[in-house]
């Protein structure tokens, strides 16, 4: 079975009664709580089991909170992992990166262009 975490989200959501195709402010305030909430989990948890609970609990909140927007979340996050690959060296296959691990952009990177995923 091949997971989709955005279709799984979408369908949870509808069978919720939630919205998924269509800003809804409330339901995106809940979303944003809720991803703070998560946060504040992962921060406190102790083991890495409640960390990888936590984890996946923030990727599902955070899509709950895309489909709150009303945003294409598959294709914007297809679009930030394009941008992402762009950042690999076609020569080395590696990434350029900082001293503390931070990946460094190219001199000719560009940022993704997301607002095609937001519903005007």
């Amino acid at each position: 079975m091949q997971t989709n975490p955005f279709k799984d989200q979408t369908d949870f959501m509808s069978a919720c009664d939630q919205t998924v195709d269509s800003y809804n402010q409330t339901q995106f305030e809940l979303y944003k709580n809720l991803i703070k909430e998560e946060f504040e989990e992962l921060q406190e948890a102790y083991d890495m089991e409640q960390e990888l609970d936590a984890l996946i609990d923030i990727l599902v909140v955070t899509i709950g909170a895309i489909n709150s927007m009303g945003a294409d979340g598959e294709g914007a996050w297809n679009e930030v992992m394009r941008t992402n690959f762009a950042k690999i060296d076609p020569e080395t296959g590696k990434v350029r990166k900082r001293s503390d691990g931070k990946i460094l952009k190219p001199d000719n990177w560009q940022a993704p262009e997301l607002s095609k995923f937001l519903k005007k």
